[in-house]
């Protein structure tokens, strides 16, 4: 591709300067399907691992841990380690020259600048992922009298402004609609599997003639392709008063964090 160092040089002074080509090159990104889908994973990476002492209601101890400020920082680390896997994997410098070419200030400003922008818009995904912990904190409550101290803090900030419009107004009815959802959603995931188990029995049969087991063979994989869609619902997926609340809960941190851009 480059063979000198000096065209080297060159291709990463070019890059470093075209956002673009940056993108497509870097983190093979083309359009805003691509940087939705790398929001998607990303917020599963902060919400979930990253900042999930910040972030995640599975790991708070309390709502006054809650906050936003080390979202961006975190997507610069992201971005910035995709660079260095680019630059060995594809120009072949080894690591710390390609964390060397980081140390300049206006690579830096232009990762951060990218950083900042995939943040402002597309931070949506990242609280969709939040609200999704909350809802799997209150599912995983050992019964409807246990409410803890930050699902309490929580439903009382003002994080959930108005809960006259979810058509839940204490924990025990929300508790109550997480499980009704959770077990919505585990027989649907049972279904499809007694359904995948039925179609490869038939599948197995000797006597089945050919064409058949390529419609067969075609229903499974359609199949296991609803049964892996299903499982990676959310609990809102099932319950519309819980997709009110997390509805509720994503546009509150969309106000709380406009105003900090």
């Amino acid at each position: 591709m480059y063979k000198t160092k000096e065209e080297k040089q060159k291709y990463i002074e070019k890059i470093f300067k075209d956002k673009a080509l940056f993108e497509w090159e870097v983190l093979h990104v083309s359009s805003h399907y691509d940087r939705l889908e790398i929001m998607e994973v990303l917020a599963h990476i902060l919400v979930r691992e990253k900042l999930r002492y910040e972030l995640n209601f599975l790991y708070l101890k309390s709502y006054d841990d809650f906050n936003f400020s080390q979202i961006v920082n975190i997507i610069f680390h992201e971005i910035a380690n995709e660079w260095v896997s680019f630059a060995t994997d594809i120009l072949h410098y080894p690591k710390q020259d390609a964390i060397q070419e980081l140390q300049n200030k206006i690579r830096v400003r232009f990762i951060h600048s990218l950083a900042k922008e995939y943040y402002e818009k597309y931070r949506r995904k990242i609280f969709e992922e939040v609200g999704d912990t909350f809802i799997e904190l209150v599912a995983n409550a050992s019964s409807e009298k246990s409410i803890t101290r930050v699902i309490h803090e929580t439903l009382e900030s003002s994080l959930i402004k108005n809960r006259q419009i979810l058509d839940m107004h204490n924990f025990k009815q929300l508790y109550k609609r997480t499980k009704i959802a959770r077990n919505i959603k585990s027989s649907d995931i049972n279904s499809l599997k007694i359904k995948i188990n039925d179609l490869k029995a038939l599948y197995g049969d000797a006597k089945i003639k050919t064409d058949e087991k390529e419609k067969l063979y075609s229903q499974i994989e359609r199949t296991h392709k609803e049964l892996d869609k299903v499982a990676s619902y959310s609990l809102d997926h099932f319950d519309k008063a819980i997709k009110r609340l997390k509805d509720t809960m994503v546009q509150s941190m969309m106000s709380m964090t406009n105003s900090k851009l």
